[in-house]
């Protein structure tokens, strides 16, 4: 019982902190406000989407311009309303970075404590093997796989980027672990006999919580980036499966004219990949101080 209104208590303090540090930081509050104004307008527009969008073929309602034949921002090439195909794209990202930065987080979490905790010739091992991995062209290793799919399905491609992309928050997680490692507390902990992995989770993980939440966060951002950067490059989803990378690929298939004359063709998608990434950000190093200051009175 007391330790679950302890935990409660370290959940309201976190969030007391949390909404005393976005009143500090007027970027942080607005960038709250534009988050929960496109999640709300992604939920709620979900309700109107076809569910045959990503493979509607309209031609003769395609590229209609703005505020034609009843829409607002007009048409995709293939008829489907812009609206509404930017709100399916925005859900499928937001779905393949969260899924993407929870497979990359809880592997960093899990092998980077083990590895910083026993240290030895585990540690060695594995970062020869990360060293390794780490100066390797990942993005080109990306493509080659894409391109030899010649497609993947959502889920596939959260899986490949999630077990590609984790060796730079395993070492970071490990370093965190080695500064930890040494305190009195583990030391104490060692000697009355707690197992490690009770060190390791119940211990060392909330000292180093708060640079694990930022660091999710960023790797949110980045894993969004990175789909949005394979798709405009011709890889990554498969075709009839919308995203923002897949939305922006009218600029390539396009003359440079039409950044100017057309704007509303991809203008929309890249403030909603902005508000999506530069804001997650944001909100990490905000949820970041207020796990510091929780830490700091418990």
């Amino acid at each position: 019982m007391e330790t679950k209104m302890k935990k409660q208590r370290f959940g309201a303090r976190f969030i007391k902190n949390f909404w005393r540090e976005l009143e500090k930081d007027n970027l942080a509050l607005v960038t709250v406000v534009l988050l929960i104004a496109l999640f709300l307008f992604i939920v709620i527009g979900q309700f109107f989407v076809p569910s045959n969008i990503g493979t509607m073929s309209d031609i003769l309602n395609a590229n209609l311009p703005p505020m034609s034949g009843g829409h607002i921002l007009g048409t995709t090439d293939s008829g489907a309303d812009f609206i509404l195909t930017l709100i399916a794209s925005a859900k499928n990202s937001i779905i393949i970075g969260f899924g993407v930065a929870i497979i990359i987080t809880v592997i960093s979490v899990v092998a980077g404590m083990i590895i910083g905790y026993f240290g030895g010739w585990i540690d060695w091992l594995s970062m020869r093997i990360i060293d390794f991995w780490l100066i390797m062209p990942l993005i080109m290793i990306l493509a080659i796989i894409f391109s030899t799919a010649k497609g993947l399905s959502i889920w596939n491609l959260i899986l490949i980027l999630g077990l590609t992309s984790w060796p730079a928050s395993v070492r970071l997680v490990r370093t965190l672990t080695l500064s930890e490692v040494n305190r009195d507390y583990v030391d104490a902990a060692k000697i009355s006999g707690t197992p490690w992995y009770k060190i390791l989770f119940t211990g060392i993980f909330p000292n180093i919580s708060p640079t694990i939440i930022s660091d999710f966060a960023l790797t949110l951002a980045t894993s969004i980036g990175i789909e949005t950067s394979l798709t405009f490059l011709g890889f990554g989803l498969k075709q009839g499966t919308n995203s923002i990378g897949m939305m922006l690929t009218v600029l390539s298939q396009n003359s440079a004219s039409t950044i100017y004359t057309q704007w509303w063709l991809w203008l929309p998608e890249t403030i909603v990949l902005i508000i999506l990434t530069v804001g997650v950000v944001i909100l990490g190093q905000v949820a970041r101080r207020a796990s510091d200051q929780r830490q700091s009175v418990s």
